[in-house]
């Protein structure tokens, strides 16, 4: 049997507090099984692939695929979230994301020939998604997150602050968009501030052991 690291054992107590909430519904979930040690190892250490600094793989989950879809119930305020990690090791050998749409422009498709997902939404079909973008000699990889509304942003996360942050929202839509340069005062993005007042509402009561403050401090400097 696979002994799970903290962290690991942490991604199944957050999928495990999500199923025994009352507050919330779980729709979909999934949980892989463990990579084994070879293949972890040979992307860690391949002379083609990126050289990243170790503390990143520590945050990380060997879990081949791990991923949940829920929604909270009444009486809290309506939140709906999903995430689906792929670990570091297995993301850099996936091929990039499909930018052939012209929903992409000519630089943003240029950019996501580099990029690599770590953080998806299979379950609801959604197409946003969170990537790394892969460049030689980087230790430490910028984030980019496809939020179909309009095309790409780059996050002010690095890999490690980003999935403490999923860890804290669950996934819940929208948050991402607290780090990025999305014009949130626009019409065109209410629904996603909507999305945020819902979870900054909604998570604090139902997981209260859980402290929303960074997030709560991030939306407030947003405004």
């Amino acid at each position: 049997m696979v002994n799970l690291t903290p962290w690991e054992q942490e991604w199944v107590q957050i999928q495990e507090d999500l199923r025994q909430s009352p507050g919330v519904q779980v729709l979909q979930e999934v949980r892989g099984d463990i990579l084994e040690e070879d293949i972890l190892s040979n992307a860690r250490d391949s002379g083609g692939g990126p050289h990243f600094a170790p503390s990143l793989f520590e945050r990380s989950v060997r879990f081949s695929e791990i991923g949940s879809q829920w929604q909270t119930v009444e009486p809290y305020s309506f939140v709906v979230g999903e995430f689906f990690l792929t670990p570091l090791e297995q993301a850099v050998r996936e091929d990039p994301p499909d930018f052939t749409s012209s929903f992409y422009s000519d630089d943003e498709q240029r950019i996501g020939q580099g990029l690599r997902v770590i953080d998806d939404t299979p379950f609801t079909g959604a197409g946003s998604f969170t990537a790394i973008r892969l460049h030689t000699g980087s230790i430490d990889p910028e984030l980019w997150f496809s939020d179909h509304l309009r095309g790409l942003w780059r996050m002010d996360l690095d890999y490690s602050t980003y999935v403490d942050f999923l860890r804290l929202t669950k996934g819940a839509f929208g948050w991402q968009h607290l780090f990025t340069q999305a014009p949130l005062e626009e019409e065109e993005f209410r629904r996603v501030t909507d999305r945020i007042v819902n979870m900054l509402d909604a998570l604090p009561q139902i997981f209260p052991d859980r402290d929303c403050t960074p997030l709560r401090e991030r939306w407030e400097a947003r405004l």
